[in-house]
């Protein structure tokens, strides 16, 4: 039988906090923010949380007209897209507010009043001469704001026409944008807007139009940083069957994650997914209403509290996705406090990503040294394999990938760490494997400069003579086992803890043949089981994929 002990939980809540602190990944940290030309007012310039965002875009500069559905190249200002004085003013106030922050100017949106923008478009793509002036100018655009990107919004490339067209107009940018980073010395980027989803398990596209998902194929995907998934609007968006009780639904949410990552082979941290601050009816947050009650509620009138926006930014993290984007910025309660006072969805957005997993590092530049590892060693003990290592110097390092293999030739990725871009003084770092058994398992690092040139350390094997739990599989998707290799208790405490440390769940769960099964009660996210028996403690960090 088992013998309790009494374990005081302030220890606990501290070994999980530490078993995160060592393994925090450089996922879901963007919080990209859309700030619309046409929104623009002296107050959202002046009140938005720019220090919260690590990137704004600037929508939108798009090309003149010389005659219906052609176009020279220029870029249109002061018309019906841009504004210069209200860019500049949103520009510098983001600026002075957060001198890291991103910024990105968009081409494209739906047409509305500039009724052959498509068009334009596509006449662009089609001419290369003319496209060649207009990416010109957009590099220009770009550089003489000191602008860190380029963001297509391209509303629809429906034809065949247009979608080669599309495709020559991103191959065309990823020429100029590439050449301008080893000319500058400095990191651009270049991403795309796309629909909420693209097919169903039983019927193709029965939440998403055809249009915003024809033109995308894998040459579309090399030639961009980011795909922005517009992750809203899904129900009965073209007069289909497919509805959910929100536009801002989380299951709409997964399901375009899931769809899209279905369809195409895009790697997930290529994905930013979309969050809309509006209801079904298309009202902003901050214009009906007890702003309180929607801030606290999962769901008003279709639109999305912030216990939803954290759910979605959780989701987007265990999946190992870039980011959150938002449409749009002045919809949000626009307030210099902080939340729950203001009742700012940005806050709340934030506020939960800082919580969970610290402050995102913008890419460094692309000129990059060597970083020099000093050296990479570690030691088994009876539940862990520690690993330790040291760089002399750093220059762009943007991560660590710990890569495992249990027979020395086939190794998976089993943590991420962070590294600390540039350095020239001794940094060490540390990494704790808890899901070990016993034998011998392989350990090497892949080190990942910002602009993906990539190294491996040498390989280095430890043996594991004992450890009292295996968990598998891990991640898992509806449950997981746990092998016990003690026969002396009957029974052992499973503890269930997200990520601030608060216990999820507490349950005494009784052992047959050596093994238990446990996680049906999770919902999808990253968590640490903490296993409990009388002689020992042992915290594992897992995610569940599945809802």
């Amino acid at each position: 039988m088992l013998h309790k002990k009494k374990i005081n939980k302030r220890w606990i809540i501290l070994l999980v906090f530490l078993l995160w602190n060592t393994q925090s990944p450089l996922y879901a940290q963007r919080i990209i923010g859309y700030y619309p030309d046409y929104a623009y007012t002296a107050a959202s310039a002046a009140n938005i949380q720019y220090a919260k965002l690590t990137h704004l875009y600037y929508f939108a500069i798009n090309p003149t007209r010389t005659t219906t559905g052609q176009s020279a190249g220029a870029l249109g200002y002061n018309d019906v897209w841009f504004t210069t004085t209200r860019f500049n003013d949103v520009i510098a106030k983001a600026r002075a507010a957060n001198p890291s922050i991103k910024l990105f100017i968009v081409t494209g949106g739906m047409p509305g009043s500039d009724w052959d923008l498509s068009d334009r478009l596509e006449y662009i793509g089609s001419n290369p001469t003319v496209l060649n002036t207009f990416c010109d100018n957009i590099i220009s655009f770009i550089t003489t704001n000191n602008l860190d990107g380029w963001d297509l919004d391209w509303e629809f490339p429906q034809t065949a026409s247009a979608r080669n067209a599309h495709q020559n107009m991103l191959a065309a940018m990823r020429t100029k944008i590439d050449a301008l980073k080893t000319s500058s010395c400095k990191h651009y980027e270049i991403s795309i807007a796309v629909g909420g989803g693209y097919t169903d398990l039983t019927s193709p596209r029965v939440c998403w139009g055809n249009s915003h998902t024809d033109y995308i194929n894998a040459a579309t995907i090399g030639y961009v940083d980011f795909m922005n998934i517009m992750s809203y609007d899904g129900p009965d968006y073209d007069g289909s069957s497919c509805t959910f009780t929100s536009k801002q639904h989380y299951n709409l949410f997964v399901k375009s994650f899931n769809d899209w990552r279905t369809q195409f082979s895009i790697p997930a941290s290529k994905i930013n997914m979309g969050v809309g601050f509006y209801d079904n009816s298309n009202i902003p947050f901050n214009s009906i209403g007890n702003v309180n009650t929607r801030y606290n509620a999962t769901y008003w009138n279709g639109g999305s509290g912030c216990p939803n926006m954290q759910s979605k930014i959780s989701y987007t993290y265990a999946q190992g996705a870039a980011g959150i984007f938002i449409w749009e910025l002045t919809q949000d309660n626009l307030c210099a406090g902080t939340s729950p006072s203001c009742y700012s969805l940005l806050d709340c957005m934030y506020q939960y990503t800082q919580s969970s997993w610290g402050t995102w590092v913008a890419p460094g530049n692309p000129c990059s040294l060597p970083v020099t590892l000093q050296k990479f060693s570690g030691y088994s003990n009876n539940t862990s394999n520690v690993l330790n290592w040291s760089t002399a110097t750093e220059q762009d390092n943007e991560r660590f990938d710990v890569e495992k293999s249990l027979d020395g030739k086939s190794f998976t990725v089993i943590e991420t760490i962070k590294g600390n871009n540039n350095s020239n003084v001794l940094l060490n770092y540390q990494y704790t494997d808890y899901s070990v058994e016993k034998g011998i398992a392989y350990y090497r690092l892949h080190q990942y400069d910002f602009n993906g040139i990539s190294t491996r350390s040498h390989t280095i094997s430890l043996h594991q003579s004992s450890s009292d739990f295996i968990l598998y599989p891990n991640p898992f998707e509806e449950s997981f086992e746990i092998k016990c290799s003690s026969s002396e208790e009957n029974t052992i405490r499973v503890l269930f803890s997200d990520l601030s440390g608060r216990v999820l769940s507490d349950e005494l769960i009784t052992i047959i043949n050596n093994k238990i099964q446990t996680g049906q009660q999770l919902n999808a996210g990253v968590f640490i089981c903490t296993l409990i028996t009388s002689n020992n403690i042992q915290s594992i960090r897992l995610v569940k994929t599945k809802q």
